[in-house]
């Protein structure tokens, strides 16, 4: 009898050990099925596209705009003061807002927070004159935020008739000077 209740025993631990390694094979199984599943959840989550607003300009942007004068090959930066009307544009808004209002100027860089500008202009910055002659005498003209010459000074006790012949011309033409110090110096030649 001992002999039997061994076997049986033997029996019944080795049924148990497969019936466990059956069960937990198959909860393995399902466990990755399922890990399966999620992972293609997962996949078709990555495939949708993530939707954001868009970034609109703020009312403290920062709007640098430079300025690149032709003839006379000097560059100018403004810090530009806001316009209302651009305030909560998206970056879209404001380049078709650009080029509707400023066909001329070019956006370089835009941030919401902070936009670049430039703009080719074909004339004279505000940095140079002109000594010419007004109603027959010496003059300086400065030269206007639009690149026009306007008349700042004549200088009465100097009429151009008393110049040599091809300064008269050269007056008449007009001399363009750079700077205030090159102005007092050729100024100096003329009425001196």
């Amino acid at each position: 009898m001992r002999k039997r209740n061994i076997v049986l025993i033997f029996l019944f631990c080795t049924s148990l050990f497969f019936i466990s390694f059956i069960f937990g094979y198959r909860l393995m199984s399902r466990k990755a099925n399922e890990d399966n599943l999620i992972s293609h959840d997962e996949e078709d989550l990555l495939d949708l596209e993530i939707l954001k607003e868009e970034e609109r300009i703020s009312p403290n942007v920062y709007i640098e705009k430079k300025i690149y004068y032709k003839p006379c090959n000097h560059k100018i930066t403004i810090i530009n003061e806001i316009d209302e009307n651009i305030i909560n544009m998206t970056e879209k808004e404001y380049r078709e807002y650009m080029e509707e209002n400023y066909p001329n100027v070019r956006i370089i860089h835009f941030t919401t927070s902070r936009i670049v500008l430039r703009e080719d202009r074909d004339y004279l910055c505000t940095n140079h004159y002109i000594i010419g002659e007004a109603d027959g005498k010496v003059a300086v003209y400065r030269i206007d935020e639009n690149g026009m010459e306007v008349l700042d000074k004549v200088f009465d006790d100097y009429p151009i008739s008393l110049l040599k012949e091809i300064d008269q011309k050269k007056l008449k033409e007009g001399i363009r000077v750079d700077s205030l110090e090159e102005l007092s110096d050729v100024l100096e030649n003329f009425i001196s």
